[in-house]
This record gives C-alpha cells, structure tokens and sequence, in this order.
C-alpha cells in the first residue's frame, strides 16, 4: 500500500513541478530536494546532470539563438525550463532510488510484464555495450584514430538496431500469446 500512496504522491509532484511557471521557486525546491536525498545527494546530482545535460543544451542554445534573432530573448524562461527539467528528473531519481521499482508498479500484472521485460532489455542491452567495449580496448595496442572511433560506433550502432527489432518482434510475439493484443 505505502507504494502506491508513494507513486501517487510522485505523480502528483510531477504534475506539479510542470504546472509551476516561476523559476523562484524551482530555486528552492531543488534544495529541498537536495535535502531530501541526505544519503546520496552527490550521485543523484551527478546522475541527474549527465542526463539533462544533452537535452538542455540543445534546447537551450536553440532558444537562445532564435530567440535573439526574434529579438525576444526571456533569460528567465531558459532559467524556468532548466531548473524544470533538472527538478523533475532528480524527483525521479530519488524516487526510484528510495523505492523497489517491480513493488510500486505489482498493483498491475500487466505493468509488472511490461517493467520486467523492459528491465531485461535494459540490462542486457548494458551488458553488450560493456562487452563491446572491453572488445574494443583489448584489441587496440594504441590510441584509436578517430577513423577507428567511428568504424566501431558505427558499428556498435548498427549491432543494436538490428538486435532491437529483433527483440521487439519476439517480445511482441511472447505479448500476443499472453493476450496483450487482443484486437477486437
């Protein structure tokens, strides 16, 4: 029941946090929920920044030059969507660090499926790429050119692609015998 009542309450803040359109007060709840995360606030920091960080500057840089170029840039809407994006996605760090993520979701069968099946490809999509990339380092005697860094991306890329459709078309077979698809 407690993970329930928490998973409601972390979607309730969430609504919240997106409806909030001043960036004051972003600026004290993100202490708060610092705070909140007294036993590993460097990590979640750390893991919350790596992963906004793609999204918020591109989004940032192609506001600002639009908006320049419109001659209506607004610093304190950048400041909002940042500190938003940041707020929102440590709320969901902390909260699946403090809670098992199959206990808040076993209310349903079918989401607990889904999250396991996710889960599995998550994890051994993980574990190829840390494959791969023993691979690569044990094989190279020198630095990599540049030209060598693109061969293998490339074709790291290509590997999951064609290992993704795979996967999806046996995942949705398993889902179509367990009646997740059912067209009527």
């Amino acid at each position: 029941m407690i993970y329930r009542i928490a998973l409601i309450l972390y979607l309730l803040a969430v609504v919240t946090l997106s409806s909030i359109h001043d960036y004051r007060f972003f600026l004290f709840i993100i202490p708060l929920l610092i705070l909140l995360s007294f036993k590993d606030p460097f990590r979640l920091i750390k893991k919350t920044f790596i992963s906004v960080l793609p999204f918020n500057l591109v989004v940032s840089l192609s506001y600002a030059v639009i908006s320049t170029l419109k001659d209506q840039f607004h610093y304190d809407y950048l400041l909002l969507i940042n500190l938003r994006v940041f707020s929102i996605t440590f709320l969901t760090f902390l909260f699946f660090s403090r809670f098992n993520i199959f206990k808040v979701f076993d209310f349903s069968r079918s989401l607990t499926f889904l999250l396991v099946l996710s889960y599995s490809q998550i994890n051994t999509f993980r574990r190829y790429f840390y494959e791969f990339k023993l691979a690569f380092k044990s094989r190279m005697i020198v630095s990599p050119s540049k030209r060598d860094m693109y061969n293998f991306i490339s074709s790291v890329l290509m590997f999951f692609a064609n290992r993704s459709v795979n996967s999806s078309k046996e995942i949705t077979q398993a889902m179509k015998s367990r009646g997740f698809f059912i067209d009527r």
